[in-house]
């Protein structure tokens, strides 16, 4: 009897942190590009919800949208990447650079 109520507390306790770990760690971020009308922007969704639309290049001076689809991507990657780490999703202009978008 003892063996069987620590073996479900044991299974409950793991199955618990399982589910916090994945919680966690499974952010549900997805993104899509889309053409406007010099070029191209993104939108991130969490759980399919819009958070964020960006049709101009962040961090720049004039208003640009990237030059192309992979210049989108990279840098809605990068955004999603740091929503997933807990950080601000901003874009500087450094990060532009070294991230190889034509500006």
């Amino acid at each position: 009897m003892k063996q069987q109520t620590l073996f479900f507390i044991i299974l409950i306790v793991t199955s618990t942190s399982i589910f916090k770990l994945y919680n966690n760690t499974n952010h549900n971020y997805s993104l899509k590009t889309f053409k406007v009308n010099n070029g191209w922007g993104y939108s991130i969704y969490k759980k399919e919800k819009l958070i964020i639309k960006q049709e101009i290049i962040p961090s720049i001076q004039s208003k640009r949208s990237f030059t192309t689809e992979k210049e989108a991507v990279v840098i809605a990657k990068l955004m999603i990447e740091k929503l997933k780490n807990n950080k601000i999703p901003s874009i500087s202009y450094k990060e532009l650079q070294l991230n190889g978008i034509n500006l």
